[in-house]
């Protein structure tokens, strides 16, 4: 969101034709979203990697130091707050199954859960990547009607740091509202706006 503001800026600052603006904002566009798409893809397959390895070291360690892997996870249910007697009784249903164990020693040591790895690796990559692209749609819009070039740069900023406030300050999710976050944002974007329009002016005066 802030590098499409950006870039939008600096090329409104140059003073280069709305045209080539919407040319070039659509394939920052396009370029931006399969990026981040990718980036996500490779960030997320990592991670389901990683929790395979975990997943079976600790499956192993469960077959072959059982012990000391009760012992683990007994202390972690104390510090969470259970009494001996019903950590007792926590221990005696997980040595008798193995898988459900597994999970909760995953769980209570690892904080991770085996069900993550059912999770579909495409999704988050693709609402990524379809964020970028269309909040990236929303910056270039106002170039595709505005009548002037300070018209288009202030609705392409206030458009930005609007949807940029909303989403960094989590509006939507009242119980996870945060004011600090999205007005901390909006000013890092307003910050990189007045500088790169900033370098639009320098370069076109060169």
């Amino acid at each position: 969101m802030i590098e499409s503001v950006a870039m939008m800026s600096a090329l409104n600052g140059a003073g280069i034709a709305f045209q080539t603006i919407l040319v070039a904002g659509f394939a920052f566009a396009i370029a931006g979203g399969l990026s981040m798409f990718f980036s996500s893809y490779l960030s997320s397959r990592s991670e389901m990697d990683m929790l395979r390895i975990d997943i079976s070291r600790e499956r192993m360690e469960i077959e072959t130091e059982p012990e000391e892997e009760k012992a683990e996870l007994e202390a972690l249910l104390k510090v969470e707050g259970y009494e001996q007697k019903e950590v007792d009784v926590i221990m005696q249903r997980l040595v008798k199954d193995k898988e459900l164990w597994l999970r909760t020693q995953l769980s209570h040591e690892l904080r991770v859960h085996m069900e993550d790895l059912a999770t579909d690796p495409l999704r988050r990559p693709a609402a990524a990547g379809a964020a970028f692209f269309f909040l990236a749609l929303l910056a270039l819009s106002p170039y595709s009607f505005a009548s002037g070039y300070r018209a288009a740069l202030l609705l392409s900023v206030s458009l930005s740091l609007i949807a940029l406030f909303a989403l960094s300050s989590r509006v939507f999710t009242p119980r996870n509202f945060n004011l600090k976050t999205g007005l901390e944002s909006v000013a890092i974007g307003a910050v990189a706006a007045v500088l790169l329009y900033g370098v639009g002016l320098v370069v076109s005066s060169i």
